[in-house]
């Protein structure tokens, strides 16, 4: 039996990559700062802010050994550069410093063959105005994918990133929410992508499955964007 660490799993895309792999019967254990969610008995919820050392040193010793670790908890926290409230340091703490920090806790545990997977954003790849802490944290969390998958490589761990576009998740509907209009912001975002919807969350659960299994063993320092055809 396979097992996983996955962080920020009690909604959105962590919630759907942690139900993907339990549902098939693998051994999850999640860090979340929520209440455990609704997921089959091989999922194991560990409590906690992945800022915290304590809790991540939790999970770690919760998990006792894994072939996947998956960093997806993030937060957005929109801000113009003049703004008097500037979110940078909470962004790059949760986004880029805590799953380098995880990382780190976790590879004694990770065995050989195992696989790394980031969840990045199509804003690691681009630029948006008012977004400068939340753009350079997920471009930072590239840096640290493609860095660590040179270090990881001689131990046989694969390291990639999955860069998902608008998804349907809370978060993305509390960005869409600070507009004047959400279904007017919703209905512009969906005309500007090709495909013309949102990604489902299953749909980036899938693409990060593949990337864990045995499918994939020749691919290692890859971002995949899964965003519709956003900036093609």
């Amino acid at each position: 039996m396979r097992r996983a660490l996955i962080t920020g799993t009690t909604s959105g895309i962590g919630y759907a990559i942690a139900r993907r792999f339990a549902d098939r019967g693998q051994r999850v254990i999640g860090l979340a700062r929520s209440a455990a969610p609704d997921l089959p008995q091989g999922y194991r919820h560990v409590r906690g802010d992945i800022t915290d050392p304590d809790a991540r040193d939790a999970a770690v010793r919760a998990s006792e050994w894994i072939d996947l670790l998956v960093l997806n908890a993030g937060v957005c926290r929109p801000a113009t550069l003049d703004d008097e409230e500037d979110p940078w340091d909470h962004v790059m703490d949760v986004n880029l410093n805590a799953p380098h920090a995880l990382l780190r806790q976790a590879l004694p545990i990770l065995r050989p063959g195992g696989a790394v997977v980031f969840i990045g954003s199509t804003l690691s790849l681009r630029g948006r105005a008012g977004y400068a802490a939340y753009c350079a944290s997920k471009h930072g969390l590239l840096g640290l994918m493609r860095a660590s998958a040179l270090e990881l490589a001689p131990r046989g761990i694969r390291v990639n990133a999955v860069c998902p576009g608008w998804t349907e998740t809370p978060m993305a509907r509390a960005d869409l929410e600070r507009s004047r209009s959400a279904s007017r912001a919703r209905a512009e975002a969906e005309a500007a992508l090709p495909l013309g919807r949102f990604v489902d969350p299953d749909e980036v659960a899938e693409l990060v499955a593949f990337l864990a299994s045995g499918h994939a063993r020749s691919i290692t320092g890859q971002a995949y964007e899964i965003s519709g055809g956003e900036g093609v």
